[in-house]
C-alpha cells in the first residue's frame, strides 16, 4: 500500500487553517501544559524519595549510636574464628561445624538476617556500588 501525499495549494491552506483554529490551540496548549506539569511532578516526587533516603540512613546511624549489638557481634564472631586456632578448643570447633552442616536453611536465614540487620544491608550494598 502505497500513500501518497498531495501537496497542492488547497491541502497546504487547508493545514494552515487547521494549525490557525483556536480548538487545534487550545488542545496542543493542554498537551504541552499537562507534559510540563508531569514533568514538573515527577522531578519533584524525585527530589522527595532521594531526601527521604537520606534522612532513612540518618535514622538508622542515630539509631545505632547507643547500640552495642554490633560491638557483641563482632566480639562474638572473632571468638569463634580465634577459636579454631586453639589447640584446646580445635576438637569442639569441628564438631560445631559438623552439627552446623545439619543445620535446616532457615537457621542460616535467621544468622543473615541478625548479622545483615545489625551491619546494615545497605551499608552493604553501598560499599559494592562503591567498587564498581
Amino acid at each position: 500500500m502505497v500513500l501518497i501525499c498531495d501537496l497542492t495549494l488547497g491541502n497546504i491552506n487547508m493545514w494552515l487553517a487547521l494549525l490557525k483554529n483556536p480548538l487545534t490551540k487550545l488542545v496542543a496548549e493542554k498537551t504541552i501544559g499537562a507534559v510540563t506539569h508531569k514533568l514538573k511532578k515527577d522531578a519533584i516526587i524525585k527530589e522527595r524519595e532521594i531526601e527521604n533516603a537520606k534522612n532513612v540512613d540518618i535514622q538508622s546511624l542515630k539509631s545505632s549510636d547507643n547500640s552495642l549489638k554490633d560491638e557483641w557481634l563482632v566480639i562474638v564472631f572473632s571468638l569463634i574464628f580465634i577459636g579454631h586456632f586453639v589447640p584446646i578448643l580445635q576438637d569442639a570447633m569441628e564438631r560445631g561445624w559438623q552439627i552446623l552442616g545439619t543445620a535446616n536453611d532457615y537457621f542460616w536465614i535467621v544468622i543473615l538476617t541478625i548479622v545483615g540487620g545489625s551491619f546494615g544491608s545497605s551499608g552493604i550494598t553501598k560499599f559494592i556500588k562503591k567498587k564498581k
